[in-house]
């Protein structure tokens, strides 16, 4: 009987983090990371450069946090515009895996609750509406979780939820030891 109630409230909380997170994405003022992440994976993605290229721009980050990026700009156009949105897919995308992982391990209840704790808080969701790695490397680590915790994990959940945790690695170097750990789990 109350499994509608917690999956409304869920659904509301994720209406609630979109129309958030549409708003931020269109009043914040740009910061300077947004404009790197986006023009060095737009010039990444386009082979101009490479990362850690001599005498190109400087990669202070994983190659992965600039090339996904500046992958989604060759697909939707380049600028400020696409690569907020992008953050707006992936947060959006990482309330559904944190949803159906903390459903799975706790329940409807505490999956609701996880998922407005995250929709009720404006500064999180401020920061996972611009187009910087932060909300790149949570959906990343939200899904890979999702994928392989829990009994009975198929085949294919666990494969995808490694390739996940290596990419992870790959974009964020202070969470290369999501891999160790993941593979010691």
């Amino acid at each position: 009987r109350d499994k509608p109630i917690s999956e409304g409230l869920a659904f509301l909380g994720g209406v609630l983090y979109l129309c958030q997170s549409w708003i931020f994405a269109h009043t914040q003022t740009v910061v300077l990371d947004e404009g790197s992440y986006l023009l060095k994976g737009y010039l990444y993605a386009l082979g101009k450069y490479w990362p850690f290229q001599d005498y190109g721009p400087w990669s202070n980050h994983m190659p992965l946090s600039f090339l996904i990026p500046g992958y989604m700009q060759i697909l939707f156009g380049p600028g400020l515009r696409t690569g907020r949105y992008f953050a707006i897919f992936l947060g959006c995308l990482m309330l559904v895996g944190l949803y159906l992982l903390v459903r799975r391990l706790g329940g409807k209840w505490w999956a609701c609750g996880a998922v407005l704790a995250v929709a009720l808080n404006p500064a999180e969701v401020k920061i996972y509406s611009m187009a910087l790695s932060q909300v790149l490397v949570a959906c990343l680590l939200v899904w890979t979780l999702a994928l392989t915790l829990g009994e009975g994990r198929p085949f294919w959940q666990i494969l995808l939820g490694s390739v996940l945790a290596a990419i992870l690695g790959l974009t964020r170097l202070n969470l290369f030891p999501v891999l160790p750990l993941f593979v010691g789990y």
